[in-house]
């Protein structure tokens, strides 16, 4: 039987016992821009999961918020080592088995990084699986994932 990605995260979620809403919408949620339009939600309890490839090979995924980009220097000072590559839209996905414009921070092998600002709202957004979907979830349900919590975010992003 073949599942899309959307059914892998919520079977996930289900198997996982993570207290996470996943909520999916007719219309693509691929940018941000796309997703305030869509959904009216607030700019800041919205997250972005970026793909790395560590120096061992390893998958890294580093979580901020939204409006910033991920610094490589910060990520690399995190993980003590050299700063990773992000992954390319084919590498992610072939790495996490979700594509980018819906990589959630969770349901995959990875070591998975959130910026301390992240956790500063009692819930924030992250990708749902697609461009169609996003998840809700709390601070302190993304704190049991047992992430590295450290600064990663650098200058703002259009």
């Amino acid at each position: 039987m073949i599942i899309n990605e959307e059914e892998k995260l919520k079977r996930y979620i289900e198997d996982n016992r993570i207290n996470a809403e996943h909520i999916r919408y007719q219309e693509s949620l691929h940018t941000v821009q796309d997703l305030l339009k869509i959904t009216g939600l607030d700019l800041e309890r919205i997250t972005k999961t970026m793909i790395f490839e560590g120096k061992q090979g390893e998958t890294i995924a580093a979580m901020v918020p939204a409006k910033f980009r991920v610094s490589t220097t910060r990520l690399g000072e995190a993980l003590e080592s050299e700063p990773p590559e992000i992954a390319n839209p084919d590498e992610a996905y072939k790495r996490t088995g979700y594509p980018c414009g819906g990589m959630p921070c969770f349901g995959y092998d990875a070591i998975l990084i959130i910026d301390p600002k992240v956790l500063e709202k009692e819930y924030v957004y992250t990708g749902g699986g697609s461009e169609f979907s996003i998840v809700k979830i709390s601070s302190v349900e993304l704190k049991k994932l047992n992430p590295l919590i450290k600064r990663i975010y650098g200058n703002k992003s259009n």
